[in-house]
């Protein structure tokens, strides 16, 4: 579903063209709207978990077991931070610690059947809180939203490696 080509994604910053004044404004407001959408999107009720545990969990999922420093890293918070949370989920019974096959002094994190299921009900009512508006959208608007969100996955792969 990508809309970005390959010659794109492998551009380093160096190589990269400065954005127009206009184009740099229109990349602040995308971060910006995109931020609102998440945030509309995730405003419904028996929502119970904090942002960074949503998150925490998601990476989690997507990426598998990691280490706590390396999930400190990906949520831009400190170390010690991260270990209160992980003490919350781990309590709760979202993740779990097991033995770093690599490094027997590390451990990993890893998302539990639970956590896992805690995380897709989020996402779930978040799909049925944004519903409505989108049915409200023709299809062509739908068909171009479901393009830009290719786009989107490109370019977060990127920025993930930058």
């Amino acid at each position: 579903m990508g809309g970005m080509s390959d010659s794109h994604l492998n551009t380093s910053p160096s190589e990269a063209h400065e954005l127009s004044a206009s184009d740099s404004e229109k990349a602040t407001e995308l971060i910006v709207l995109a931020s609102r959408f998440v945030r509309a999107a995730s405003r419904h009720s028996g929502r119970e978990r904090s942002t960074i545990v949503l998150r925490t969990l998601s990476n989690l999922s997507l990426a598998g077991p990691m280490r706590i420093g390396d999930l400190a890293s990906a949520e831009h918070i400190t170390q010690p931070t991260m270990t209160g949370v992980l003490k919350r989920l781990e309590a709760e019974g979202l993740v779990k610690r097991k033995a770093d096959p690599f490094d027997g002094r590390a451990q990993l994190i890893d998302i539990t059947p639970t956590g896992k299921e805690a995380l897709d009900d989020f996402r779930k009512k978040a799909t049925r809180r944004i519903q409505p508006a989108l049915a409200q959208l023709t299809l062509e608007e739908r068909q171009t939203l479901w393009r830009a969100s290719g786009i989107f996955e490109a370019l977060s792969k990127q920025l993930d490696v930058l």
